[in-house]
């Protein structure tokens, strides 16, 4: 009896464990502070904010800048990696972004920021029975904000933690989990600026 309810003990605590292994990166302050930002309906990884009667129509141009990488981001990576996870997003939000605009004569500016990157342990992912506690499981973190125009008003403002996820391929390279988020950030702050 005392066996069984060892082993249930331990199953419950281990369950428990892998529930918590999800992340969510703190805001950093890429978005202003002053940017009333709000958990999305559904989804504890993704905060928003947009303004008032804001709608993508209106702009008829989409500017996106250079994306940054935060100073924050504490990991020791080659500059090269910095620098490819850099351009993923860079070109992820360009081409998302590249025909979103409107028939208004104003001009949508976008930045965006990767804020924190915690890399794939991959021969921790390798067995199933290693994945249970996700230990091996990593992150990535961005924080994008678009303008009325260059220096106007914050009228969107998106942030995200993408987790590693147990089926799928980018839990078997360090920075599979940041490519794979750096390419879907920019298809997914299209969709919010449309809804």
């Amino acid at each position: 009896m005392l066996h069984g309810f060892l082993r249930l003990s331990l199953v419950s605590l281990a369950l428990s464990l892998a529930a918590c292994g999800g992340s969510t990166a703190g805001r950093v302050g890429f978005i202003p502070r002053s940017v009333p930002m709000m958990e999305a309906k559904g989804d504890e990884h993704t905060s928003q904010f947009k303004a008032k009667g804001f709608k993508l129509a209106d702009y008829g141009k989409v500017s996106v800048e250079s994306v940054s990488v935060s100073r924050q981001v504490d990991v020791e990576l080659k500059p090269e990696d910095f620098e490819d996870l850099r351009t993923r997003f860079q070109k992820s939000l360009q081409a998302a972004l590249e025909k979103a605009g409107g028939t208004g004569d104003r001009t949508l500016v976008v930045r965006g920021e990767i804020t924190a990157i915690k890399p794939n342990k991959p021969m921790l992912n390798v067995a199933p029975q290693t994945q249970l506690l996700k230990r091996g499981y990593g992150y990535a973190a961005c924080e994008i904000f678009a303008t009325d125009g260059l220096g106007g008003a914050v009228v969107a403002a998106w942030m995200n933690t993408m987790d590693t996820q147990r089926f799928g391929a980018e839990k078997l390279s360090e920075l599979g989990t940041a490519r794979k988020a750096c390419e879907a950030w920019g298809p997914a702050f299209r969709t919010f600026l449309a809804e």
